[in-house]
Order: structure tokens, then C-alpha cells, then sequence
């Protein structure tokens, strides 16, 4: 993607909306949102702050991000043009630091160094992240998932009770790949790694491990397959 912004962060203001209000987006030292709060283009910050509602059209780069609430990425209307004169497209979540409360829905990629996530997402390309806990409560969604130690567990903080009732926390991806991965209700077509546990709530298509696999009694396997020995 095109940052006509030029170095991130070259503006430092900080920017804060409270209640309801929107940006035209742009670069930021720090953002925080306590209501509802709508961003119309890329948004480039030190750090993301929100508690309540954010809806950017276009991506979203900052060393921290922390939402309580719910975070939405996507794009504006066909024909839609940024700022910039250049159409908004390949959207994406970038952080070091990454940790939601809530919910987030992104229409392209999302990759953090450390990404912890306690309710429920909707992420049309991959996640990524050196270390990944999940805790999923609600149906949740993504291409796929690539990082070195990834957690995805069934979410019962107290918090979030009663948000997604009747609703069921599945996690559903096409591939999951990593060196150390722990899962709990999963349904995926592909699980690859080095050490696999796979626990109670899957259903897995193919499982290709190198070193260990654990599988839940409560959990199916079509596949196992000992790269190793391949």
C-alpha cells in the first residue's frame, strides 16, 4: 500500500474523540476514542486507544492498540478514492502490541508482534503474530492464521457474559500455521507445526506436525501426518 503520508508519525498531535466524532484520518502521535468515533482514510499513530466504537475506512498502524469494544477496518464504496487520489485497497492492521476486548472485523490482514484477543473476529486475510492468545467467545472468522506460539481457547471471562449469548464460539480458518499451537473449538482445513495440541471443540482436515501431536477425545482428526518422517 501507497503511504502518502510520508514517514509514519511525522505529525505528533495527539487526538482524542470523545462521545461521537470522526477524523479524516492521517498521522497521529496518540488517538483515543471513548464513544462512537469514524476515521475516512489510513490512519498512522503512536498509539490507538478505544473504548467504545471505531470504524476506519482504510488501515490502521500503531505501535500499541488497545480496544475495549469494537474495531472495524474496511473499505468505502466502489469508486471510492482516499485523500490521497489513490483507491483504498489492501487494508490492514499493523501493531507491535496488540489487545482487544470486544471485537474486531477487518477486510484484509492483521500482523502484531504480541496479539491477545478476548471475544469474537472477522479477519478476510491472515492474522499473524509472534505470540497469539486467543480467547474466543462468539463466531469467529479468518483466512488464515501464521505466528510461533498461537493459543486459541474457548473464552469464559465474566466480562463479555451475555454479549454473545446463543451464539457459538467456534473459530473457523483455512490454514493455521506456527511452531507451538494450542486449540480449542476449531474447525480448520489445515494445521501445521512443529508441537500440536489440539483439545476439545475441533475439527480438524489435516494435521502435519514435525516434533509432537496431542489430540482431544472430544476433537476430530481426518489426517495426521508426521512430517519428520516424510
Amino acid at each position: 500500500m501507497n503511504n502518502h503520508f510520508g514517514s509514519p508519525w511525522d505529525k505528533k498531535n495527539d487526538i482524542s474523540i470523545i462521545g461521537e466524532g470522526s477524523s479524516a484520518g492521517g498521522a497521529y502521535g496518540k488517538v483515543k476514542v471513548v464513544g462512537d468515533s469514524t476515521f475516512n482514510d489510513n490512519l498512522f499513530c503512536e498509539q490507538f486507544k478505544c473504548t467504545g466504537t471505531s470504524v476506519i475506512y482504510g488501515s490502521l498502524e500503531s505501535t500499541d492498540i488497545k480496544i475495549t469494544g469494537t474495531l472495524t477496518l474496511t473499505e468505502r464504496a466502489a469508486g471510492y478514492e482516499s485523500e490521497g487520489g489513490n483507491p483504498v485497497s489492501g487494508l490492514h492492521a499493523k501493531a507491535e502490541k496488540m489487545k482487544v476486548v470486544g471485537e474486531i472485523h477487518l477486510s484484509g490482514d492483521c500482523q502484531a508482534e504480541n496479539f491477545k484477543l478476548n471475544g469474537r473476529f472477522t479477519i478476510a486475510g491472515m492474522l499473524s503474530a509472534e505470540q497469539m492468545t486467543i480467547k474466543v467467545m462468539g463466531p469467529s472468522e479468518v483466512r488464515e492464521i501464521g505466528g510461533s506460539i498461537i493459543s486459541v481457547k474457548s473464552g469464559r471471562g465474566k466480562l463479555l457474559e451475555g454479549l454473545f449469548t446463543g451464539n457459538q464460539s467456534i473459530l473457523t480458518a483455512n490454514l493455521i500455521e506456527g511452531d507451538e499451537i494450542e486449540l480449542e473449538n476449531t474447525v480448520a482445513e489445515v494445521v501445521r507445526g512443529d508441537e500440536i495440541k489440539i483439545g476439545p471443540g475441533c475439527r480438524i482436515g489435516t494435521v502435519e506436525y514435525n516434533s509432537s501431536l496431542q489430540i482431544h477425545s472430544q476433537s476430530e482428526v481426518l489426517v495426521q501426518r508426521n512430517r519428520s518422517l516424510d
